[in-house]
């Protein structure tokens, strides 16, 4: 490990600690507060999109069976609330909480499980609400393909989260023979560029690689009719959208998700895809 990786090892586990000793201490405060509005009480940091979506989720079909509930304004969110109103109305920022609100987290399954905390009816509710004016038509013979890098390789996170990503994508062009041109949405395109784009411009013919814009790889994932996600949250809501907009997207998911205490299947994923077992070896070799 480098030095600058053992530094930001060393920060993430002090925050860590922080976090635990803070929680033990919230617990006794929370035994308190009797309000009649519960807070979904997001981390300060270590979230993204992908899974501050599923806590907007949450809130979301709650509301509708008439729950009082809001989901705690955290770090990260402020800029997709500015882009999605519909998520702001969900989030309570610091002058609306009060000492009252009930605090709730899932900190075991983070509000992810399809069919358990939430249900492909209320979800697609949800992305109609949301999201429905933004997504464009998409290419009906354009595959799209995610690509997830970034801090899952090249960190101590490789050891949870690292895949056999090369034949993954391999195994998911099968399943795409009639596609015409690929577009590679991904943190790390110079990545895909090196390892990938051979094999995809064999298999169908042109690829472009979308700009690393958040906001614009969402909604690029979202307008697939034909998709190849990856183990990431960010994937899945892609995939979600698309599924949401398009009744016909074809998509294609890893099995594996992360080494977890409970498994490494993610139980994130619409058991409707088509979702590929294996790839899941952890041996070193080129990801």
């Amino acid at each position: 490990m480098t030095q600058d990786g053992a530094i930001r090892k060393a920060k993430r586990l002090a925050r860590r600690t922080l976090d635990q000793g803070s929680r033990i201490a919230g617990g006794a405060v929370d035994a308190l507060r009797r309000g009649d509005r519960v807070l979904l009480d997001a981390p300060p940091h270590g979230m993204r999109l992908g899974n501050f979506l599923y806590l907007w989720l949450q809130v979301h079909l709650r509301r509708a069976a008439g729950e009082s509930i809001s989901v705690r304004e955290s770090r990260g969110m402020e800029q997709w609330c500015d882009e999605f109103p519909a998520l702001r109305a969900l989030t309570a920022d610091a002058s609306e909480i009060r000492f009252s609100d009930r605090r709730e987290w899932d900190g075991a399954w983070l509000y992810q499980r399809f069919g358990t905390d939430f249900t492909r009816d209320q979800l697609q509710v949800f992305i109609g609400d949301v999201f429905r004016e933004r997504v464009p038509a998409g290419d009906a013979r354009r595959l799209v393909i995610n690509i997830r890098r970034g801090d899952f390789y090249g960190t101590e996170f490789e050891a949870k989260h690292g895949f056999d990503i090369v034949p993954f994508v391999d195994a998911a062009l099968d399943r795409f023979p009639d596609a015409e041109g690929t577009l590679v949405v991904s943190d790390d395109p110079h990545w895909c560029r090196r390892t990938l784009d051979s094999r995809l411009r064999a298999h169908a013919g042109t690829v472009d690689y979308a700009a690393q814009d958040p906001l614009d790889n969402l909604l690029a994932l979202g307008s697939a009719r034909l998709l190849i996600g990856a183990n990431s949250t960010f994937s899945y809501w892609g995939a979600y959208i698309a599924d949401a907009m398009h009744p016909d997207a074809r998509i294609v998911m890893p099995r594996f998700h992360a080494r977890m205490p409970h498994g490494s299947d993610a139980h994130q994923l619409d058991p409707r895809w088509i979702a590929l077992d294996g790839f899941d070896g952890f041996d070193g070799g080129a990801r």
